[in-house]
């Protein structure tokens, strides 16, 4: 079952589409990667789908209902980290979050008992420290913690990890690892590295439309099959001259310091690995190279 679909959703700014007939499918309790470049089109379809901005035309459905902007109730539902948080500066993690807590209407008996249960979770300690004294991955955590109060289904995540050092990016992944499975989560991102850690399926956005959509395994198959990468004596250069010159060639590209043979349904690695032995060229090295997101982002958005 789906629980968030766009149907033919469009975003118009000044005659620009920001976001062009845009469909997406998300199934209830997978983590589905909304990734693309800055200025795709991500956080304009995330201002829609939470009402923030009005869509020109298309539709947003959640858990079975279509959206209006005026709707209230669905967003009780949602849990929303932005890229960058900002916070009451002057406030310590404890008082945010029971103000968090009575903006939802969480009873006040359960709300010292919430607020630790969730800083657990993501790893902070109850605190009188400021939030101004944090730093920016402590911030982030805060910002999980404040949109897991409520305990929601869904969580909408926009650039988490975008602007943390490695030892926070980690953090933010390791915290939807713990989540993956339990709730559905929504995560827009353009670090593609981090999108095969967590990811069930992934949705590819390109100048406000959708290119692919469908498990990391599958997009993986679908382009780039085989690939093949080989180095021998001689340079990546020469290499693909002297194939180039006896038509060898076909779907072959310089990489590092030999060459990388994308066979696509044609066996050009064997057939060059033969040609080699043939001509005693010693093969330094003969392997089997899987797609990473990044190659597959480059060939599809070409």
């Amino acid at each position: 079952m789906n629980y968030i679909e766009t149907v033919q959703l469009d975003k118009v700014y000044n005659d620009q589409k920001a976001v062009n007939k845009l469909d997406i499918h998300i199934k209830k309790g997978e983590v589905y990667g909304f990734i693309g470049k800055n200025g795709a089109g991500k956080t304009t379809t995330i201002n829609m789908l939470l009402s923030l901005i009005h869509k020109t035309s298309g539709a947003v459905i959640i858990d079975g209902k279509k959206i209006d902007f005026t709707d209230v109730d669905y967003k009780k539902e949602i849990g929303y980290v932005p890229d960058v948080p900002i916070f009451p500066n002057h406030l310590n993690n404890k008082e945010y979050l029971s103000f968090t807590c009575e903006i939802f209407g969480i009873d006040k008996n359960d709300i010292k008992k919430k607020i630790s249960e969730v800083l657990d979770f993501v790893g902070l300690e109850p605190s009188n420290k400021r939030i101004s004294q944090y730093s920016r991955g402590m911030k982030q955590r805060l910002a999980i913690a404040q949109a897991l109060i409520h305990d929601p289904q869904l969580i909408i995540m926009d650039e988490p990890t975008s602007a943390l050092d490695p030892i926070g990016r980690k953090d933010v992944m390791d915290i939807i690892l713990k989540l993956k499975g339990k709730k559905t989560i929504f995560y827009s991102t353009h670090i593609l590295e981090d999108v095969k850690k967590v990811c069930d399926r992934i949705g590819l956005l390109d100048n406000g439309k959708l290119i692919i959509e469908d498990d990391i395994s599958s997009i993986q198959s679908r382009y780039l099959k085989e690939n093949i990468y080989i180095e021998s004596d001689i340079s990546g250069k020469e290499l693909f001259d002297l194939l180039k010159k006896n038509n060898l060639e076909k779907n072959i590209e310089i990489k590092n310091n030999g060459i990388l043979c994308k066979i696509n349904g044609e066996n050009n690695g064997l057939k060059i690995l033969n040609y080699l032995l043939e001509n005693k060229i010693r093969v330094r090295k003969y392997e089997e190279v899987e797609a990473s997101l990044e190659d597959i982002f480059m060939e599809v958005t070409r």
